[in-house]
């Protein structure tokens, strides 16, 4: 607990402390659009047409050409001004003054943050923007000084995010390696999807990717985070021992969204990708969903409630105002780096905290199984263990196990581990545990205590 505090107050410190610039003025503005569906309008016939104010940068999924007049009420500025949109999903802008295009320089590859010298005394800009994906144009205008240290303490709260990110994946890719549980890599399937979806969210992916399949791939982003988080959730919990027919409805949700997803690439309409989104939250509320109605029978599900719920709403309330153009209070993605911090911080715990069961648990039964060797190493007459050993055989043969299934027993009966077996016998650890389970439901046990009492009421000398 000391740890994970200790980890919350450094984190919150770099940001608080990475937020820090010069104070920069901010300038007073409004802000009248017009959506160009057949994109034929140019900047002279926008100048004679009506535009609705733009009451929400939300404009939802109709995306394509948009013409935006931006009106400064301050009429008296001799700066260069600074056009920011911390928006990715912006694929090009013009910028307009008294009908000529005039030049900017940009301060940021990954999302827009343009410089503006060369212009008129002159209160109004037109702005021509293309959106691939959702419309969503969250415009700011400063004064421009050269002392303004905004990016570069953007790029350090990106680092300070990334790398605790790679920390946490690292950690737990070793885990998965050391201890052979496929719950460590399920989530590292889970936090990468988050990650790339992050990333896409950040820009970072139109400086890997080619401009022309960012849009595809931020989506294809939102496929992998429902997939992942839903199964991640679904093994870790083993919702199925508690609801055997959960897994078809989550699945089948799943498998709804990416039809819309799907359907997307080739049509380009970005209400299919709204339509899946909200399918796509509505599968991962399924999953936390399952974990409050097991909250007080499985340990486990404490951690996914918790450790789900800050980036599930966050997410939510993030994408879905933004897909759907919905005025309403919307989260920020910085919402959403703190609730995928809290997120890795409390499940890797929650499934570091599930090897500590088992590892108990395999202990005990270790115990337990040495106790009755140490019965059997003390038979006295070895042509009398011999026999107790044939009688044994000759006893479990009423119960139909298959030779594999015997060899599987009595290697169990000696105290050996599931792995150790799986060695010895050259065969999976899956397949070990196929085994036993069908030795319990042939003799009729349910734990491997009841297989301990089994040997020793079947091998103790008469």
């Amino acid at each position: 607990m000391r740890l994970l505090f200790l980890s919350i107050a450094l984190f919150f410190l770099l940001f608080t402390s990475c937020s820090i610039s010069v104070k920069d003025e901010q300038l007073d503005f409004s802000i009248l659009f017009l959506r160009d569906k057949a994109q034929k309008e140019t900047v002279s016939s926008v100048a004679n047409k009506e535009m609705a104010p733009l009451k929400s940068p939300n404009l939802g999924y109709k995306n394509g050409v948009y013409w935006f007049k931006v009106i400064l009420k301050d009429k008296h500025f001799k700066n260069a001004l600074l056009f920011n949109l911390p928006e990715s999903n912006i694929y090009s802008i013009d910028i307009y003054q008294n009908g000529e295009k005039i030049n900017y320089k940009s301060l940021n590859r990954n999302y827009f943050s343009l410089v503006v010298n060369e212009f008129n005394n002159y209160n109004t800009f037109i702005l021509k923007v293309q959106f691939k994906n959702e419309v969503y144009f969250p415009l700011q205008i400063k004064k421009y000084d050269e002392r303004q240290l905004d990016v570069k303490f953007t790029f350090l709260i990106y680092g300070v995010y990334y790398g605790f990110v790679l920390v946490a994946l690292i950690l737990n890719l070793l885990f998965y390696f050391s201890l052979k549980d496929k719950t460590f890599l399920y989530y590292c399937f889970f936090l990468a999807s988050i990650t790339l979806g992050v990333l896409a969210y950040d820009g970072f992916l139109q400086l890997i990717l080619p401009k022309k399949l960012f849009s595809y791939s931020s989506v294809a982003t939102h496929f992998l985070i429902t997939f992942s988080g839903y199964l991640f959730g679904y093994k870790f919990l083993k919702i199925s021992s508690y609801f055997p027919k959960s897994k078809v409805i989550g699945y089948i949700l799943v498998f709804l969204a990416s039809i819309f997803y799907l359907f997307f690439f080739f049509t380009k309409e970005y209400l299919l990708v709204a339509i899946a989104d909200t399918i796509s939250f509505f599968v991962l509320l399924y999953n936390w969903s399952m974990g409050i109605f097991i909250f007080n029978k499985n340990v486990y599900a404490k951690f996914l409630v918790i450790g789900y719920s800050l980036i599930l709403f966050s997410a939510a309330l993030f994408i879905l105002p933004t897909a759907w153009g919905i005025d309403m209070y919307t989260a920020s993605l910085t919402n959403i780096k703190i609730g995928s911090f809290f997120e890795i911080i409390i499940l890797t715990y929650g499934i570091t905290y599930r090897i500590k069961i088992l590892q108990k648990e395999n202990k005990r039964f270790r115990v337990e199984i040495d106790h009755f060797i140490h019965k059997m190493e003390g038979f006295s007459n070895p042509q009398k263990s011999m026999e107790n050993n044939s009688n044994f055989i000759e006893q479990i043969t009423k119960f139909d196990l298959s030779e594999r299934e015997s060899e599987v027993f009595e290697l169990i009966a000696k105290g050996l581990t599931n792995k150790r077996i799986a060695e010895d016998l050259n065969i999976s650890h899956n397949t070990v545990k196929y085994h036993i389970r069908n030795i319990y439901e042939k003799i009729g046990i349910n734990s491997k205590n009841e297989a301990i009492d089994f040997f020793t009421e079947r091998k103790s000398p008469k």
